[in-house]
């Protein structure tokens, strides 16, 4: 009896579905998608595109963390 294998988990096409618990969103250049401070309830993953992680200091200075682009989470 031939053994049957179980079709493999693909995150990329379970994330660029719309669901229940998942939803697409389009940002512009420029805009916030979350500020430092927010309640983490969430993860986004980047379909395609960069976002800029930034963080702000107590004396109000930003500085880059990163820059992520398609196919990454963060949140």
């Amino acid at each position: 009896m031939p053994i049957k294998r179980q079709a493999s988990f693909n995150p990329k096409a379970f994330l660029a579905k719309v669901g229940e618990g998942r939803s697409i969103r389009t940002y512009r250049k420029g805009d916030i998608v979350f500020s430092q401070g927010d309640a983490a309830n969430e993860v986004f993953y980047i379909q395609k595109g960069k976002v800029k992680v930034t963080v702000i200091s107590e004396q109000g200075k930003e500085a880059v963390v990163a820059i992520l682009e398609g196919e990454e989470l963060f949140g």
